[in-house]
């Protein structure tokens, strides 16, 4: 009998994970198209990578985490809150391509403007016709500066 118990128990839960599985995947919309999709990136103008990225010479690299005297005042929206992995996406964006745009790997290039966020964000919601971004909205974006970051790096010869 404890283990016709058991296995219902057990029956039950596979169907809650199975309904739970199958609402989170119906919650995530497949974009219709790629290119609409990455539409926000029309937002911001064009930045030029270098087909063969080498370091600027004499850079001096300053770590972002050691400009937070020069961090904007909307920033502080990317750090907690509802849009916040959101908004720090955004922002990884905006300041990488800063940075490469510039060539400055100090504080100066490294902290970027927020009106640039504000601007993507506003885009992106109305895109999406959503009140609050999520992290699913700027996946592409956090991709893009992970990809530029990599860029940015070399160019500055340290970490980001």
């Amino acid at each position: 009998m404890a283990n016709g118990i058991k296995a219902r128990m057990m029956g039950g839960a596979f169907g809650l994970i199975a309904v739970f599985s199958a609402a989170a995947w119906a919650e995530t919309p497949v974009p219709a198209d790629l290119a609409q999709e990455e539409a926000y990136l029309d937002v911001l103008p064009k930045v030029e990578i270098p087909e063969d990225i080498q370091p600027i010479p004499g850079a001096v690299n300053e770590e972002f985490r050691n400009c937070e005297a020069s961090w904007p005042a909307g920033y502080a929206l990317a750090r907690s809150g509802p849009e916040a992995r959101a908004l720090r996406d955004i922002y990884g964006l905006v300041r990488v391509r800063n940075v490469i745009e510039t060539q400055d790997c100090g504080c100066a290039g490294k902290v970027a403007n927020w009106e640039e966020v504000e601007a993507v964000a506003a885009a992106l919601r109305d895109h999406h016709d959503v009140q609050r971004l999520s992290w699913q909205q700027t996946k592409a974006i956090a991709e893009e500066a992970a990809t530029l970051t990599a860029v940015a790096e070399t160019m500055c010869g340290g970490s980001f």
